[in-house]
């Protein structure tokens, strides 16, 4: 081991040490419950609401817990729909509007947003003034056609034991991606609903999030390994590109990595 990483491990080491004399994991409770209301439409009792509420990047790490979980839904109704004589081509879109309303809706917006800021050719400043309008341009548009129709079709292409264990861990890879792409990125202004979940986000709280990854990875092992990787690439690429291109990463951004890396977790179950 050369010194260099005997560094790198050694801050890397005090930073998951300082998570938890802060109170993480203690606080697992409280972040769990705001990234389910974030990132999903199904509510929560009232009481279960903190009265503290947790740094935002801590309750970020949960989100492939979240996600797996919301993975579910769709999964579910895949297989009662199967199990009901319905095709494939039914079963994944019975699927995919359950999961569409029980939470993936929220990623599809930053989908939209970006794909129409990419469209408009536009960088920096005037790239977020595209992605901040609230109406829906022709790349958006398409764009929420080819996530559904891509999501639709690599599912009615997996085999039908395997579809419940599809949705749930493409969607937790899918959230770990969206970790990923707040690690290497910056929040690209002086404030905004983001700032505290992408600048703040570290490799403690990265950590976490591979961590919420493992409960799913029991499903199919090898394939969850797979979709983990996919999920790290495409959050870090994206991230890579967007600092570039809208001198940061916004929610927007998380949104859509999220969408991106489903859609390739998903492939790794049609194909295999």
């Amino acid at each position: 081991m050369t010194k260099d990483s005997g560094e790198k491990i050694g801050r890397f080491a005090e930073s998951v040490s300082a998570g938890i004399k802060d109170g993480f994991p203690g606080d697992l409770a409280a972040c769990f419950v705001v990234i389910w209301t974030l990132l999903s439409r199904i509510p929560l009792p009232e009481s279960w609401w903190p009265e503290k509420m947790p740094k935002g990047d801590r309750a970020l790490a949960l989100a492939p817990l979240a996600g797996g979980l919301l993975g579910m839904t769709g999964g579910l109704a895949a297989v009662i729909v199967s199990f009901a004589g319905g095709r494939s081509q039914v079963s994944a879109w019975a699927a995919a509007a359950v999961y569409f309303l029980a939470g993936w809706s929220l990623h599809l917006d930053g989908w939209g947003d970006l794909w129409d800021g990419i469209g408009s050719g536009r960088r920096g400043e005037a790239l977020r003034e595209i992605m901040k309008d609230s109406r829906l341009g022709s790349f958006g548009g398409a764009s929420l056609v080819l996530a559904f129709g891509l999501w639709t079709s690599l599912l009615a292409s997996t085999a039908p034991h395997l579809r419940f264990s599809a949705c749930v861990v493409s969607a937790a890879s899918a959230r770990f991606a969206e970790d990923c792409a707040a690690f290497y990125g910056r929040y690209p202004w002086e404030e905004g609903m983001a700032k505290g979940w992408v600048d703040e986000f570290s490799s403690c709280d990265l950590f976490v999030s591979a961590l919420c990854l493992l409960p799913f990875s029991v499903l199919s092992p090898l394939r969850a390994a797979l979709c983990a990787a996919l999920g790290g690439v495409t959050g870090i690429s994206l991230a890579f590109f967007m600092n570039r291109r809208l001198g940061g990463v916004n929610g927007d951004v998380l949104g859509a990595s999220a969408v991106a890396a489903e859609i390739a977790s998903l492939a790794v179950w049609a194909l295999w």
